[in-house]
């Protein structure tokens, strides 16, 4: 009798220490959970972790080399949408701040980039004017348009966010998409659709611009705010 009572407590308190174990297990999933979506800005895109971003929405990836990589962030390649093609400059050519970088075809409409830095084209993606749709499957890998060697790296990059400021810079710009999109374009046109969790618009709103639309957001979201300072100067 008395083995049997010490077996049974034994259980019992293996048990405890079973539960415990997977009751401490289950919090610490929750607390590595919630730490991890703390770096995601909005579940809708994908944010690049790592990679300077301009005014102008574009990224840079910096090669050990000094070298850049260059393409459009995932918060205007969602709006933009499928493209009819994409024109690029050649494997060579000198590229000046607020110069044309790229034109993206998308009907009859035009949606033109600018260059945010001074430097050379060391390589194009070519495939991207084969199939201009590429790069809506992964704008951060096979959807670079450039490598470039910039005239000056540091000077270019202090204009560029990355990291924690990054991330703040993107939340304030979904939210200024979103105004964006609200006040120029009418609700019946957008009958049916939706805006995402936290503000983000569906794919492809750009076939609701007309052309002075496109050229506002443009001017808005595509052009780094040094360029108009510029313009004003």
């Amino acid at each position: 009798m008395f083995v049997m009572v010490a077996l049974l407590v034994a259980l019992t308190f293996i048990l405890a220490l079973v539960i415990d174990a997977l009751v401490r297990r289950y919090k610490k999933k929750s607390v590595d959970t919630k730490t991890d979506l703390s770096t995601v800005v909005n579940p809708a895109i994908s944010f690049p972790m790592g990679y300077f971003l301009t005014p102008g929405h574009l990224w840079f990836n910096l090669h050990s080399s000094g070298k850049l990589l260059m393409g459009i962030d995932d918060m205007i390649r969602r709006t933009i949408g499928k493209l009819n093609n994409i024109s690029l400059k050649k494997q060579g050519e000198k590229v000046k701040k607020g110069e044309l970088l790229a034109v993206l075809n998308k009907g009859d409409k035009e949606i033109r980039l600018h260059s945010p830095i001074d430097g050379i084209i060391e390589r194009a993606n070519n495939e991207l004017e084969k199939s201009p749709n590429k790069f809506l499957k992964n704008p951060y890998k096979n959807g670079w348009f450039y490598l470039i060697s910039p005239d000056d790296l540091s000077e270019n990059l202090k204009n560029f966010v990355v990291a924690d400021k990054a991330k703040t810079w993107w939340s304030q710009e979904l939210k200024r998409l979103r105004e964006f999109i609200q006040a120029h374009i009418p609700q019946e046109e957008l009958a049916g659709s939706t805006l995402l969790d936290g503000g983000f618009p569906l794919d492809d709103i750009t076939q609701y611009f007309d052309e002075k639309t496109l050229k506002e957001f443009e001017a808005s979201f595509l052009q780094d705010q040094s360029l108009e300072t510029q313009r004003e100067n």
